[in-house]
């Protein structure tokens, strides 16, 4: 079972035969109530008890998060509904799953280079990712698993709008954008990502805390710009760099985005697809690959 079911993972969890959730279903904005926690406990323990919860719902929108007109509704939807989840599964006898982020960090890369890990402090700078990180404690603290990932995308054929898409989008539309080059991480095509939690769905371990994004070296978003403005058979040297002081937004980014695979590695017996990979994966169907 998968809560927001027309998100960006959910959507692909549900393709590959999920019990999808949508707000009609269960409202995560509730969360704190009564009404909530009997909703999801009549969920997970009636006719459509599932074997594995997936909690890929989030207030997703970073800036909006900043507005404290949105506040009550961000800390419902991404602290604490996450939280009750995990408990109401955990009475129920449901492994639980909940999808976070690399906005948990804050800092320039540990130790020089290399990706963020499960034991490494959180230090989130804005209202997402402080959010984020306190569902990602009541997950941990009912004995579910926390899978933290990075700047996910679906496409020009997905609903919505994603920073790829938007890229082929300006490529085709002969804008020449600029593009922040100081924020690196490792782009995540959401199948890929579905792919991932599909398969730790059906592996037996303990639960903590994951990461999962694609794997490859890592880049800035500059660099995927570039990159996707190439597959699309355009010139790459009509994005230029900026850096994020040139681009500022309400809500801080953090420059360091780039997770530690190993451990998933190491449980799944698998390394996810690279990036490049797949971001030709995702515009093929669209474009004329370069």
């Amino acid at each position: 079972m998968v809560t927001g079911a027309h998100g960006q993972v959910g959507r692909c969890l549900v393709d590959r035969g999920a019990d999808g959730l949508t707000r009609d279903d269960l409202d995560l904005a509730t969360a704190g109530t009564a009404e909530f926690r009997a909703t999801a406990s009549a969920l997970l323990t009636g006719d459509r008890r599932p074997d594995v919860m997936v909690n890929t719902a989030a207030w997703t929108d970073v800036d909006g998060a900043e507005d404290p007109q949105n506040r009550r509704t961000v800390e419902a939807v991404n602290a604490v509904a996450p939280a009750e989840l995990a408990r109401v599964a955990a009475a129920a006898g449901v492994r639980f799953i909940h999808v976070s982020t690399d906005y948990v960090f804050s800092g320039p890369a540990p130790d020089g280079s290399r990706g963020w890990g499960a034991d490494d402090p959180v230090n989130p700078a804005n209202e997402y990712g402080r959010t984020k990180s306190e569902g990602d404690h009541g997950v941990l603290d009912a004995g579910g698993t926390v899978v933290r990932t990075s700047w996910v995308w679906s496409g020009p054929d997905a609903p919505g709008r994603d920073f790829v898409s938007v890229m082929a989008t300006l490529a085709e539309n002969g804008v020449d954008p600029r593009v922040v080059d100081d924020q690196v991480g490792r782009p995540t095509y959401a199948p890929d990502l579905a792919g991932e939690l599909w398969t730790l769905a059906r592996l037996d371990g303990p639960s903590g805390i994951l990461n999962i994004t694609n794997s490859g070296e890592p880049v800035s978003w500059y660099g995927l710009a570039r990159e996707v403005f190439r597959c699309t058979g355009h010139d790459p040297a009509r994005v230029s760099p900026c850096t994020t002081r040139d681009w500022p937004t309400p809500a801080a980014r953090p420059p360091w985005s780039v997770l530690d695979l190993g451990p998933w590695t190491a449980r799944s017996g698998q390394t996810p697809p690279d990036w490049r990979d797949s971001v030709r994966r995702g515009l093929g169907s669209r474009f004329r690959l370069g």
